[in-house]
């Protein structure tokens, strides 16, 4: 199984049943992890002053006195729908799984803080599974997998108030994919397919801190993953090629309870190629530009023994093509549409007592996207509709 590009062919009502590949498509937009950071609207690039700060500016890091480790697991359910006049077509799929976990652990040289870090994290997860009937028979149809980093990191405070960083990014992860007939007398079941990434690449960050403003920056080295499978009795390793992009963020915080921050990733995606190991060609994979925004604030409510942080967020999502498209039968060419952007409302609040903090955010997101069918429908639309619940615990070792 091949990477999927966020596109479909629309031809008339053959779309309808292509729907299932939608939800399989692969969401390019690599952020950290952290019920903080996401309740936050993911704003964190600035902020980063935890044990997950290694995922968002590993810069952050050298803020960090203690020895700190953290866990974060999450719940996603989502809903696809696609229209084509009158006939509708609904998608679903939910899971729960683990997403990040980290250790970093401070010490002193020269009179400088030094944090060396190890972190965990599921960037894509590719978990899908659909029900169904065709000519055989009921099938279950599955993915189990997603695209991991594993990530040995450091950092250092130069100065007071300027801090660098670096995490080492080092790809893993597969899929397995079967095809199951459970009512099929002649057990019409697939060996289950095996795919596996990986991958390299390096955050760089830096992390300036002036008064009550903090400045932070990331720039993300080119990234190649590898995905090696099995094609009938070859084995080939295709690669999906990323150029370099860029985060930059900056925060605010009026008194010590109020904290705001924005973010903004730029990424040159139209860059993006594929090696065919298969057929041994180059493709570009006519990816748009995208530039994702993030806001979010936090207000701290201080008690006499805890403190409970209240967060609200937003921010974009950027498809790297637009789902619904059309291309020329004859010369395979694409046509020109419209770009599409996705929007993620978010909110989150946590407890802090002692050396343990709990998080918990929730997120909603929504797209639409109307399009033209080449069929006799008069106008396709195609509508996303996620829900995020993400639970994480960091704890500080004295």
């Amino acid at each position: 199984m091949k990477f999927k590009t966020v596109t479909i062919l629309v031809i008339g009502l053959m779309i309808v049943s292509a729907l299932p590949a939608i939800a399989q498509d692969i969401n390019f937009n690599f952020v950290g992890s952290g019920a903080r950071a996401r309740g936050m609207g993911g704003a964190f690039i600035s902020v980063a002053d935890d044990a997950t700060a290694i995922s968002w500016n590993p810069a952050g890091l050298a803020t960090l006195e203690k020895p700190e480790g953290s866990v974060v697991g999450y719940y996603t359910s989502s809903k696809y729908t696609l229209d084509i006049g009158d006939i509708s077509r609904d998608y679903s799929e939910s899971h729960l799984a683990f997403n990040f976990g980290s250790v970093a652990y401070p010490l002193q040289a020269s009179g400088k803080n030094v944090v060396i870090a190890g972190a965990y994290q599921r960037l894509v997860d590719l978990y899908w599974k659909n029900e169904g009937t065709d000519m055989i028979g009921d099938y279950t149809e599955e993915v189990k997998g997603g695209i991991d980093a594993i990530s040995p990191g450091a950092a250092i405070q130069i100065t007071p108030e300027i801090a660098v960083g670096a995490a080492f990014n080092i790809w893993t992860g597969g899929i397995d994919y079967t095809l199951d007939y459970p009512d099929s007398p002649d057990n019409n079941t697939d060996e289950p397919n095996v795919d596996k990434f990986s991958g390299f690449n390096v955050n760089i960050g830096a992390l300036a801190q002036f008064q009550k403003i903090k400045l932070g920056a990331v720039v993300k080295t080119p990234l190649s993953i590898t995905d090696k499978y099995e094609f009938g009795s070859d084995t080939y390793k295709d690669k999906i090629k990323f150029p370099m992009t860029y985060g930059f963020g900056a925060s605010f915080a009026p008194n010590e309870n109020l904290t705001l921050a924005a973010d903004v990733d730029i990424r040159p995606y139209s860059n993006t190629d594929w090696e065919d190991d298969q057929n041994d060609t180059t493709y570009s994979m006519n990816f748009d530009n995208t530039t994702q925004f993030r806001v979010g604030m936090e207000y701290l409510f201080v008690g006499e023994k805890t403190i409970f942080p209240v967060r609200l967020g937003f921010h974009t999502e950027p498809l790297l093509k637009n789902p619904l498209y059309t291309m020329d039968e004859n010369t395979g060419e694409e046509f020109d549409t419209e770009k599409v952007t996705g929007k993620y409302f978010s909110g989150g609040f946590g407890v802090i007592f002692g050396n343990i903090w709990v998080d918990a955010a929730y997120e909603y997101g929504s797209l639409k996207v109307d399009g033209e069918a080449n069929g006799p429908s008069d106008g396709v639309t195609y509508k996303e509709q996620v829900h995020n619940v993400i639970l994480s615990a960091i704890v500080h070792f004295d």
